[in-house]
């Protein structure tokens, strides 16, 4: 007897692919564009672009990413917390470094601007 449509179509849906700690990472690098993460520690990784630094430590269940502006004034950093059964997808989590990283931009620029404008 077949299958009825509506449990074939759950069956043959692509499944989303499982990562461990060190794909997962080096996934999001891949997608910004950046090298493969470098083993820094037992259980970290890290990766950097040009304003922003990244540092990947494994948590029971999932994984903790550290963002950190090394180059500003005023030192911040943003942590985000990845649970591995909410199936994180790699291209959510590079798009939240890229906006963090763009906001870095603009607000240094704005900076940049102030002092010139002080300046002059």
């Amino acid at each position: 007897m077949p299958l009825p449509s509506w449990l074939h179509a759950h069956l043959s849906a692509p499944r989303p692919p499982r990562y461990t700690f060190e794909s997962f990472a080096d996934e999001v690098a891949r997608l910004m564009g950046l090298p493969p993460t470098l083993r820094t520690g037992e259980f970290e990784r890290s990766s950097e672009t040009d304003h922003v630094w990244l540092l990947w430590k494994y948590d029971q269940g999932g994984a903790i990413l550290v963002l950190d502006r090394p180059h500003t004034d005023v030192r911040e950093s943003l942590v985000l917390k990845v649970w591995w059964h909410h199936s994180p997808d790699p291209a959510d989590v590079a798009a939240m470094v890229r906006a963090y990283e763009r906001r870095g931009r603009r607000r240094s620029l704005r900076s940049l601007l102030a002092r010139v404008l002080r300046r002059g």
